[in-house]
């Protein structure tokens, strides 16, 4: 595990295309602190997902607007955040992908899948919504 502070920050475009750039930039930052195999891929998922979040329910893919992607390891925890410029939401009003009426809709599993992989989501609404992801990775953690 990389033992000093590493950070790395990406602007993409609200383009559904740029997401192939941030996978690669993921997986390469992920794969320079040292995040264990097991996690590398959730992680980079989770990533994937929230800036793709931010693309089109914060920006509405609006031309001229960008998503920007801060990943950064402190100690033995990644931290990342993912900044729209959208007005913001209501994470508990979002709709339960797993509740039956949901199951067969081929979308909105985005938040879920963030809340999965990560140990904890935090959202701040300020000029734009700001998506805060933090992943343990202690040794067993």
């Amino acid at each position: 595990m990389l033992k000093e502070p590493a950070e790395v920050r990406l602007t993409i475009g609200s383009r559904f295309e740029d997401l192939d750039l941030v996978d690669t930039v993921c997986e390469a930052v992920l794969k320079h602190v040292e995040i264990p195999d097991d996690h590398l891929e959730h992680t980079s998922l989770a990533i994937r997902e929230a800036a793709a979040n931010g693309i089109e329910h914060g920006n509405g893919e609006g031309s001229g607007k960008r998503v920007d992607i801060l990943i950064r390891m402190e100690a033995e925890e990644l931290i990342v955040e993912v900044r729209d410029e959208g007005s913001g939401f209501d994470p508990d009003g979002v709709a339960d992908p797993l509740a039956p009426e949901n199951l067969l809709k081929p979308r909105g599993r985005g938040i879920f899948l963030t809340r999965r992989f990560m140990d904890a989501v935090e959202y701040q609404f300020d000029g734009g919504t700001v998506m805060t992801m933090r992943k343990k990775l202690a040794p067993g953690g």
